[in-house]
């Protein structure tokens, strides 16, 4: 029973735990590395051109998407052809503690915040640079969307007024138009 015991106890402390801890360099906070789901999407921006009604069929509308592109981040024109049935390249993976880790595709990268208001793929380590929280979830004709602020900067996902490079900004309120995202495509 003694023996028994003892080696329960050694295989418990040897095991995988079920619940990862990732050390941020920077805060030595813990924060979850457990994964609760994952979702491949398309990362849209309707604002810089949304004048308030629906984007079916409106010619003034324009969203874009999110892609990396010469390793630079950046929001792009979505291809006519494309609106409806697009490629989705990121997953959305939700962490246990309701954050949100962008993952590249094409390239198996995390949207990191290194600091200042650009943003870069870099590796997945999982830190408070490399993770999302939803603000202002909103339904607006039919689309979810949210405005995206990282854990680290506390600065907002945004979109210029034209396509090029993404950057990081002053989170507004919400209806900023230029922080409206969305997940289109889901695969």
């Amino acid at each position: 029973m003694v023996l028994a015991g003892g080696a329960l106890g050694m295989y418990l402390g040897t095991s995988h735990a079920t619940h990862v801890v990732v050390r941020s360099h920077q805060h030595h906070r813990r924060v979850p590395a457990k994964v609760v789901s994952v979702q491949t999407i398309g990362i849209i921006d309707f604002g810089p051109f949304d004048d308030g009604d629906p984007w079916q069929g409106d010619t003034e509308d324009h969203p874009m998407m999110l892609l990396s592109k010469d390793r630079v981040v950046q929001f792009a024109p979505i291809p006519p052809q494309e609106i409806s049935a697009g490629t989705p390249q990121w997953t959305a993976n939700q962490m246990t503690d309701g954050s949100e880790i962008f993952i590249y595709v094409p390239t198996g990268q995390c949207l990191s915040a290194p600091g200042g208001a650009g943003l870069e793929l870099s590796h997945c380590d999982l830190s408070r640079d490399q993770r999302w929280h939803r603000l202002n979830s909103r339904v607006l004709f039919g689309q979810a969307v949210a405005q995206y602020a990282n854990a680290k900067t506390g600065g907002c996902l945004t979109a210029m007024h034209h396509p090029g490079p993404a950057r990081l900004t002053r989170c507004g309120k919400a209806r900023t138009r230029t922080q409206e995202i969305a997940f289109w495509w889901s695969a």
